[in-house]
């Protein structure tokens, strides 16, 4: 009898999953801070602000604690929000593949924030500075992530110098040639200018993610 009952035992388990088998999700925490406080954030599991994600499934434990303000969490093939009018705690199981993601409260835009996910194509610019007086940047334009900045300075009385969010790359005065830099872009406004002439300059505008 007790052979038969454990052969029975063996079998359920052969054919049942075991929910010790399971992988836990990823976890994610986002806050909304309280009416008078306009926080917004998104960490990973061990409090660090996430700005890059692996592509794949995530619980997302968001902790909205304002009547004022909403988590909305969007990009390619997500969509999720938390109502304006109503404090809440809610855990969403959202799938990342590819792309750029950004989160806002609807209510106040200006509480945002964004990440990557995955491998994404690197944006490609031209850049140029010289013969005579002149400086070029194209597109002027751009998406955050990642960037390859080709510079092609033809001056040896002008360099070509791009700064903005976490970038600061320069020619040399006296270089000619061609340059190659890649650099991560974060929204914001960027500055190319020469060092040695304050008229050649430009902007580029890199926007948060829709």
């Amino acid at each position: 009898m007790t052979t038969r009952i454990a052969l029975s035992v063996l079998i359920a388990m052969l054919f049942v999953p075991s929910a010790l088998g399971q992988v836990a999700n990823p976890r994610l925490v986002a806050l909304v801070g309280t009416n008078e406080a306009f926080v917004i954030s998104l960490r990973d599991a061990s409090g660090n602000l996430v700005t890059q994600l692996d592509p794949g499934t995530y619980d997302v434990a968001v902790s909205d604690r304002a009547l004022s303000h909403n988590f909305h969490l969007k990009g390619p093939g997500v969509n999720n929000a938390t109502l304006i009018d109503e404090a809440q705690e809610v855990t969403w199981t959202v799938t990342f593949g590819d792309g750029r993601f950004s989160f806002v409260c609807d209510a106040h835009p200006t509480m945002r924030g964004y990440f990557t996910v995955g491998t994404l194509q690197p944006a490609s610019f031209a850049a140029s500075v010289g013969p005579k007086k002149k400086i070029a940047l194209s597109p002027k334009l751009a998406d955050v992530g990642p960037a390859t900045v080709t510079v092609n300075d033809r001056s040896r009385t002008d360099n070509f110098h791009l700064t903005g969010p976490g970038v600061n790359k320069k020619t040399g005065v006296a270089f000619r040639g061609r340059v190659t830099w890649n650099v991560r872009l974060q929204p914001g406004r960027y500055t190319y200018r020469s060092d040695k002439s304050k008229k050649l300059r430009g902007v580029l505008t890199v926007r948060f993610p829709a």
